[in-house]
This record gives C-alpha cells, sequence and structure tokens, in this order.
C-alpha cells in the first residue's frame, strides 16, 4: 500500500497535557479488580478450551493461540491483537473474549509479540506480520477459512491498522492485497508522534522519524475495506481524536470506515464490549463476519452519540 505522510495533531499539546490523556487509568478506578477478574476468566477458558499454539518464530511470544469452535468446518477467525502500549500484557491475558466467540462459530486466533523494550518497535511490527503469514500458510492445514477479521485493542488496535494496511503479495506472493474483510480497532491509537513526549515512549523508543512512519494514520488500506473503529465514550479526548481522525482519514482513501462511540465505557470496559451480548460492537463486528460469509457489503454500524 502506499505510504502517505502522517498525520499532525490539530492543536498544540505540551506533555503534560499528553501524558494525562494517554494515562488510561484514572477513568477507570476500578482496574486492579478487573484486571484480576480478567486473569481468573482467562485460565478458566484456557483449561476449557485448550488451544492450538502455532509458534511463527523464536521465542515463547512469537506464537499464536487458535481457540477453534465445535462442529469443524472451515470457520470464520477473528484475529485479535491485544492491548499494553506495546510493553505490557500477553495474548493469554485475553483469553476471556474468546467463548463469546467459539459460541458463534468463529474461531479465536490471538496473536502473541515480543514487547518493547525487548525488541524495537519496527521489529515488533514485523514480528505480528509474520504471525499473519505464518497463520495464513497454515490456514488449511488447520481448518480455516479465509474470511478474516483482524481486531485489536488499544495498542493492538494500532497493529490491526497497521496489518489491514500492509502490503500482503509483496511478503507473500500467496496472499491477496486484501486478506481481511474487515478490521475492528477499540481505543486505537494510530498517531504515535504524541506518544514521544510521555514516559510511555521510555520502552517505545521511538524519534519524529519512526513515529510517522510506524503511524497506521500513515498507511494507506485497501479499497473499500470495511473498518469499525471503536472508543469508549468516557475516554480521553486524545483516545477520540485518533478515533474521529483515523476513521476520516481512512474514508478520504476510499475504506468503508466508521467511528462508533460507545456510550459510558471507558478504555477497558469497551474492550469488554467486543465480547457482550448486545453490545454495539459485537453487533457490528458479527456483521461484518456475516457479510464475509455471504460475501456481501458489511452491514454498517449507526455511529452512537458520544458520551463522554
Amino acid at each position: 500500500m502506499p505510504r502517505l505522510a502522517a498525520p499532525t495533531p490539530t492543536r498544540a499539546m505540551t506533555p503534560g497535557f499528553l501524558e494525562r490523556a494517554y494515562d488510561t487509568a484514572p477513568a477507570a478506578p476500578d482496574n486492579a479488580r478487573r484486571f484480576a477478574r480478567w486473569q481468573r476468566e482467562a485460565a478458566g477458558v484456557m483449561a476449557r478450551h485448550p488451544p492450538r499454539t502455532i509458534s511463527y518464530g523464536r521465542g515463547e511470544r512469537r506464537a499464536i493461540d487458535l481457540f477453534l469452535p465445535a462442529g469443524g468446518g472451515s470457520p470464520p477467525v477473528l484475529l485479535f491483537l491485544h492491548g499494553g502500549y506495546w510493553q505490557r500484557r500477553s495474548r493469554q491475558e485475553f483469553a476471556w473474549l474468546v467463548p463469546f466467540w467459539l459460541r458463534r462459530g468463529v474461531a479465536v486466533a490471538m496473536v502473541g509479540y515480543p514487547l518493547c523494550p525487548d525488541v524495537s518497535f519496527a521489529r515488533l511490527v514485523e514480528d505480528v506480520r509474520n504471525a499473519v503469514v505464518a497463520l495464513w500458510r497454515q490456514a488449511p492445514r488447520l481448518g480455516l477459512s479465509r474470511r478474516w477479521i483482524v481486531s485489536g485493542h488499544s495498542a493492538g488496535g494500532h497493529l490491526a491498522a497497521v496489518l489491514a494496511a500492509t502490503d500482503w503479495p509483496r511478503r507473500e506472493a500467496a496472499m491477496p492485497a486484501a486478506p481481511f474483510a474487515g478490521c475492528v480497532a477499540v481505543s486505537g491509537v494510530f498517531e504515535l508522534a504524541p506518544l514521544l513526549a510521555t514516559p510511555l515512549n521510555d520502552a517505545l523508543r521511538l524519534d519524529r522519524h519512526s513515529a510517522a512512519v510506524l503511524s497506521a494514520g500513515a498507511m494507506a488500506p485497501p479499497p473499500r475495506l470495511p473498518a469499525i473503529l471503536a472508543v469508549g465514550g468516557a475516554e480521553s479526548g486524545e483516545f477520540h481524536r485518533q478515533t474521529d481522525e483515523m476513521a476520516a482519514r481512512w474514508q478520504a482513501l476510499g475504506a468503508e470506515a466508521v467511528a462508533l462511540t460507545l456510550p459510558h465505557c471507558n478504555h477497558f470496559t469497551a474492550l469488554e464490549a467486543l465480547s457482550r451480548e448486545g453490545s454495539p460492537l459485537a453487533a457490528a463486528t458479527l456483521g461484518l463476519i456475516a457479510a464475509a460469509d455471504r460475501g456481501a457489503e458489511p452491514l454498517r454500524p449507526r455511529r452512537r452519540p458520544r458520551t463522554r
């Protein structure tokens, strides 16, 4: 895909403002209990639905946990990339998302990746691309369809968008230019430049050039790519700006991008909406999968009123 000039903030942003804007903890004071619950639920899912782990490189983190629904066949696939600002968390911690999708006949591929500063940001991006190539090559043997949705949360939202905009035939001749039937990014950080002035960059070690080159907003998606860019209504203005500007940018480039605000959700409950019965985010994602199964136009989610 052609590379574009990276977007730039539309107003002056001081380091203190940016540090507060990208600190996700203050708006979610019950995080300790939430993370403990996530870990318990994830451990239970791993025990009840042992995944098939597919290695795509050296080390435990260069692996994909593949969860298959009952019934066999060639199920659609939801790829998921976890958050943690590219320097925390692991794929196993988010297995609690899986049962919702298995019940609907969707395979879930939890993509792991090494973290910064153990690897450079550029290396991390190459690793997740390598993960997709490895899974694509093995899909027939694993009984998977080619109906794939790429998704992610926070840092994983950035990675999902990068994967959606990657020039795949250049990397793997057997892959099509648009291997994904849709992209779902929750609370994504698509523009990296604002992080340069925050402590988050201590581990990321980005400079102005690398932040521009590696920003998802600097990459053009395939034409007509269906994309749902969701953000919690209670998230900071910066997360809303990132989501709105990314949706507008991709719309201008021909993608079917929709910004979806999840009322009253913070940075973490927005992710929980991805696997919650009746949530607009889960419904919209199911719509993308249904459209891929039909080979038809995706269902377009209505944008909810912004509630912060």
